[in-house]
C-alpha cells in the first residue's frame, strides 16, 4: 500500500467536524464558493479502490496547527 498525505498549516479541523466533512453537500464554516462535493467525491473514489480517506491533525493533538488528509492505495504493479 502507498500512503498519500496532503497537509496544510491552516486553521485545522475540529474533532467534531472530521467525519461530517466527507458527507455530500457538507460545507465548511469559512466563506467560499464550494458546493460541498469535493471531499465527498474524493471519499467516494478512494472507497471504490478499497481504501478510505480521513482527516487528522497535522500535529497530533493540536488541530489549530493544520490538517492532514490521508488515504492509502494499492501499489501499482508493472506488467511486462
Amino acid at each position: 500500500m502507498v500512503l498519500v498525505t496532503v497537509a496544510d498549516t491552516g486553521p485545522g479541523v475540529p474533532d467534531d467536524a472530521k467525519e461530517a466533512m466527507f458527507s455530500r453537500f457538507e460545507q465548511g464554516k469559512t466563506r467560499g464558493n464550494g458546493q460541498g462535493l469535493g471531499l465527498w467525491i474524493c471519499w467516494m473514489l478512494v472507497a471504490r479502490y478499497g481504501s478510505r480517506v480521513r482527516v487528522e491533525d497535522r500535529v497530533p493533538g493540536r488541530p489549530e496547527e493544520g490538517a492532514a488528509f490521508r488515504f492509502t492505495l494499492k501499489e501499482a504493479t508493472q506488467n511486462s
